[in-house]
């Protein structure tokens, strides 16, 4: 009873607060493939970029006041990772995750922030 007591009012006072329980979650190889197909990103990783994602595994990186780049895209079901080509690089896999409208990006080094939008926008 004790135990149910202090549950019930925890909760009581997240609410209170405005806390919120959400989490970050990872995402499976289909919601990545459905985010980004036919889509642009709007990201910051190290500098802010819009990068497009045509069906066909083709795309194009744009960084604000930068050249643009191409590469290719896909997404690994096995592992439910995105990989990306670039000729400097070569295929590497990424984590996807999303919290509310933000997804990240996740290597060894840390997690991008990015958000979707409908179509091909590249344009700033």
């Amino acid at each position: 009873m004790l135990r149910r007591t202090f549950m019930a009012g925890t909760m009581l006072l997240a609410v209170g607060t405005g806390f919120s329980f959400a989490a970050e979650v990872e995402l499976t190889a289909a919601e990545i493939e459905t985010i980004l197909a036919g889509n642009t990103i709007d990201g910051d990783w190290g500098g802010k970029y819009k990068q497009y994602f045509r069906d066909d595994g083709f795309t194009m990186y744009a960084p604000e006041g930068g050249a643009m780049d191409e590469g290719k895209w896909r997404v690994d079901a096995d592992k439910n990772a995105y990989e990306s080509w670039w000729a400097s690089t070569g295929w590497t896999p990424y984590k996807v995750t999303r919290d509310g409208d933000t997804y990240y990006w996740h290597d060894k080094s840390g997690k991008y922030p990015f958000t979707v939008s409908e179509g091909k926008q590249l344009s700033w």
